[in-house]
């Protein structure tokens, strides 16, 4: 079974290539999202939902920070953390699994949540 691993500000090819090397013996496809998708559902870059044609591009600035989100892959999570963190997306990146509560979030919305966590946890990530 596979799952995807979506990428948010992974801005350079060598970003996206230690993440692919990491996660792809564990059966994760690497996809990177272009800042255009971000006002895309989560689900729909993940290509569970059909991608609504009525959503804008998004136009706006980087997030701030790295974030990714993990679609069908909880059951390696054990494997997959420890070889992202050794890929260069530790703990300063920011990490959520793809449930049927965030999946009609876009990027913007998820990473909000993420850093209200992140503060709510006193900055530990």
């Amino acid at each position: 079974m596979s799952g995807k691993l979506l990428l948010f500000g992974f801005d350079t090819l060598p970003a996206v290539l230690a993440v692919e090397t990491a996660a792809g013996p564990l059966g994760a496809e690497v996809v990177p999202v272009a800042k255009t998708d971000y006002n895309k559902t989560l689900a729909a870059l993940a290509g569970l939902d059909e991608d609504p044609a009525a959503v804008l591009p998004y136009t706006g600035g980087p997030l701030g920070e790295r974030m990714l989100v993990l679609c069908g892959l909880e059951d390696r999570l054990d494997a997959l953390l420890p070889a992202l963190a050794g890929a260069g997306a530790g703990p300063e990146c920011l990490k959520a699994v793809l449930t049927a509560h965030n999946r009609s979030w876009n990027a913007l919305r998820l990473h909000q949540e993420l850093l209200r966590e992140r503060q709510t946890m006193g900055g530990r990530s």
